[in-house]
């Protein structure tokens, strides 16, 4: 594992820009350079559902009723990395299809492309950025992510294709001994297609902060902006709500805390506000966040609660919500050869209405867990199961409605050449030290372990 203490620098030059560009070059371009490296990955599984198309325990009309069946999930994809010594690249391509024995026209399909690259632009400077784009047929393959993947979100009932894409970018750089400043700006755009009714959704955000650090403490603050576009929203009670502009501005406060080798903590809480543009109304809300994580060189697992007021792209609505978290990926035994994954959520949200009122309930409550053997470094096969359930006021389409669906599956995943072989994930530093900070490692970790998503700042 790469432990080391990166050291960087905030230029405040014209020629800025064009210098991160020629710095990007740079690191690309740098000395040790590895070949890049082709997988092949293959996935399958076999299971049974009790809710196939997550349908509400009490028929609507016009929607298909609750219905068990077994399915098969079968997902082909690649990986090309390349790793030198100053940056480390992933790009993905993942085809999943979902075919339900018991009722074919439920059946699904979806592609995912991704890109994931991490740059050393100098000695004082990094950039983080990464692209995905998914298009589907059915909402429903978002069930299908990897435990401990997922955060917890409400969903729409029935199906629908749809296209979203997510880009976004971290630059982090050292202004002074013990004192680090970072941007992060990121923009999410999702959109119904092949004729299906339902919101499309615009959201770019933007941050930057500063902190400094001690022996395991450091604080800082941060300051946040976010502006979203809803079209072919729904009011809480139905009807149509027309074009909606929000933007939230505000700053939080960041302590965190490194305690002893291998747990750090994280704390946040600032005032934020919300402006809905085409009402103009809005109201004050607390930004909290606080967090848990435990992280090795072969897993990690984290305990988080937040409160805060975010937009769920599927559902075209913002809710105020409070969610309780916990996720983790670690090895069961010396040699990780047999490995757990899984997540644990609650979320309890508010709807908000065009007027910023908060309206209807919608909680979401889900579990995830699988336990699965590396046979050998190509191949592993294992066990997941799934509980979803969400509880909602509303019982109109394709606003959230109430639903429970759990799921089994068997499943095993082959991988050519072995993720053993291949330029290691980079995984972004939660710790005060950095000392969780993982690039291409000189011993490779273990095949199968999740690398985290990091909130820790200017990473």
């Amino acid at each position: 594992m790469a432990r080391r203490a990166v050291r960087h620098r905030v230029p405040g030059t014209p020629g800025y820009h064009a210098a991160l560009v020629a710095s990007v070059l740079l690191a690309t371009g740098g000395r040790a350079v590895a070949e890049p490296k082709l997988q092949a990955i293959g996935e399958a599984s076999v299971g049974y559902t009790d809710n196939i198309q997550s349908a509400p325990d009490q028929p609507i009309p016009g929607q298909s009723p609750k219905a068990p069946g077994a399915f098969i999930l079968m997902s082909p994809g690649v990986v090309l990395a390349l790793a030198n010594d100053r940056s480390v690249q992933r790009f993905g391509y993942t085809y999943l299809y979902s075919l339900f024995f018991a009722k074919p026209s439920a059946s699904s399909s979806s592609n995912r492309v991704e890109y994931h690259g991490f740059f050393d632009l100098n000695p004082r400077s990094s950039l983080l950025v990464g692209a995905t784009a998914v298009q589907s047929n059915t909402y429903s393959s978002v069930l299908f992510t990897a435990p401990g993947a997922g955060a917890v979100n409400a969903l729409p009932p029935g199906g629908g294709s749809f296209l979203a894409a997510t880009t976004d970018e971290i630059f982090s750089s050292d202004i002074a001994p013990g004192w680090r400043a970072w941007e992060g700006a990121s923009m999410s755009v999702q959109a119904p297609i092949f004729g299906t009714a339902a919101p499309s959704t615009l959201e770019p955000t933007a941050r930057a902060g500063i902190e400094t650090s001690f022996v395991r403490d450091a604080v800082g603050v941060e300051a946040r902006g976010d502006y979203a576009v809803i079209k072919n929203s729904l009011r809480p009670d139905g009807t149509p709500a027309g074009v909606q502009e929000q933007l939230i501005l505000g700053g939080v406060a960041q302590w965190r805390h490194d305690w002893g080798r291998y747990f750090t903590s994280r704390a946040e809480a600032g005032p934020e506000h919300l402006e809905r543009l085409n009402s103009d109304t809005g109201f004050w809300f607390p930004s909290v966040l606080a967090s848990l994580a435990y992280a090795t060189e072969f897993g990690d697992a984290q305990l988080s609660y937040g409160h805060t007021l975010s937009t769920n792209p599927l559902l075209g609505q913002s809710l105020l919500v409070d969610e309780v978290r916990a996720r983790g990926a670690l090895p069961l035994t010396k040699k990780g050869e047999v490995l757990i994954a899984g997540s644990l959520g609650y979320q309890n949200g508010r709807l908000l209405d065009e007027d910023s009122s908060l309206a209807a309930h919608v909680d979401a409550i889900l579990a995830d867990a699988a336990v699965a053997w590396q046979v050998v470094d190509q191949l592993l096969i294992g066990i997941r199961y799934q509980h979803i359930q969400q509880i909602s006021d509303v019982r109109t389409p394709p606003l959230p409605i109430s639903f429970v669906r759990n799921a089994i599956m068997l499943g095993a995943t082959l991988k050519l050449p072995p993720e053993s072989d291949m330029p290691h994930a980079y995984r972004a530093p939660l710790r005060v030290d950095r000392t969780d900070e993982i690039r291409d490692a000189v011993e490779p970790g273990t095949p199968g372990m999740q690398q985290p998503n990091s909130t820790a700042p200017g990473r």
